[in-house]
């Protein structure tokens, strides 16, 4: 089975958090309770400190190979609030502004954060962000391939 542009895209950004040592990246999805696990689409209840990864459509302009694909950046990390803003500022600061990088083979032409909200606290009393970046890159189909 060939894995897809959007599973690439979101697997090379899991690396990406991981290199930088904002969390631990495994294809299984399974980490200890003091790792900050980076996952994709996934919201476990364990451990308590999680970065999750989600794709979503934003723009392609017709005939164009350019591609803008919006990242849901969902953290959660404890109990302290503080905790919460930390981590998500790490991956603010890693990722906003970013250009020619290359994400699972994908060429990217830039990142940019578009919004951030407080997700307030889970059932756990665990705090938790969502963050919105916007992904320019190439993405060439049949059809667009300029």
């Amino acid at each position: 089975m060939t894995t897809g542009w959007t599973t690439r895209l979101l697997t090379g950004l899991a690396e990406h958090l991981a290199t930088a040592g904002i969390g631990t990246w495994r294809t299984t999805g399974v980490y200890t309770d003091g790792e900050t696990g980076i996952l994709i689409r996934a919201v476990p209840p364990a451990p308590d400190r999680i970065v999750t990864l989600a794709a979503y459509p934003v723009a392609s302009p017709p005939g164009m190979a350019d591609h803008t694909t919006g990242v849901q950046v969902r953290v959660r990390a404890g109990q302290d609030p503080t905790g919460c803003d930390d981590l998500a500022d790490a991956i603010h600061d890693l990722l906003d502004g970013a250009h020619d990088l290359a994400l699972g083979g994908i060429r990217i032409s830039q990142i940019t954060r578009t919004s951030y909200a407080s997700l307030g606290q889970d059932g756990n009393r665990r705090w938790e962000r969502s963050e919105n970046y916007a992904i320019a890159a190439v993405r060439p189909t049949a059809h667009n391939t300029d």
